[in-house]
């Protein structure tokens, strides 16, 4: 979710992004979210995050929602660690070690548990659709599945360097 934000998203301004650097710390996006968001005192926040991000902290959504806090937070799950599995079919023979998380949560539910609004959205249309339906003063949760192999590339293999880089 990490690269393929900063490959795709049409960011317009600087100082607008907050992420760890794709250095692996699973859980990082929602603190970040309501923290930038209250930072820049209640500004509407996009979190795109994954599905095991965002159950590693998902507790923080009770933050969000207490202090009605306007963050949009697309889940792109792929019912995986997703770069790590691809790692493990790239470079390891598809060996899968704790990557393939068979969770069966369902997000949008659990977002009306919290008391925030959750949507699923399998198409580009019902994305669209539920940021539209979303209301505008507390969080928001969009569960997006995706593919369990779709891959981000570009990427450079393991002990290898830019002139190795792996774009299909």
């Amino acid at each position: 979710h990490q690269m393929w934000t900063m490959l795709y998203y049409p960011f317009e301004k600087p100082r607008t992004l907050l992420t760890s650097g794709g250095l692996g710390t699973m859980g990082y996006g929602l603190g970040a979210a309501i923290g930038g968001c209250i930072a820049l005192g209640g500004r509407q926040t996009v979190l795109f995050t994954s599905d095991g991000s965002f159950g590693m902290n998902l507790g923080e959504l009770a933050t969000a929602v207490s202090q009605e806090l306007p963050i949009t937070i697309v889940i792109l799950n792929n019912h995986a660690l997703g770069m790590v599995r691809q790692w493990q079919t790239m470079f390891y023979e598809g060996r899968y070690s704790q990557t393939t998380l068979r969770r069966k949560t369902d997000f949008a539910a659990l977002a009306e548990a919290f008391g925030a609004a959750g949507y699923s959205a399998a198409t580009l249309q019902q994305l669209e659709d539920a940021l539209k339906r979303a209301p505008k003063n507390g969080p928001i949760v969009i569960d997006c599945p995706i593919d369990i192999d779709e891959k981000v590339l570009p990427m450079i293999p393991p002990g290898g360097c830019v002139e190795d880089i792996i774009t299909s």
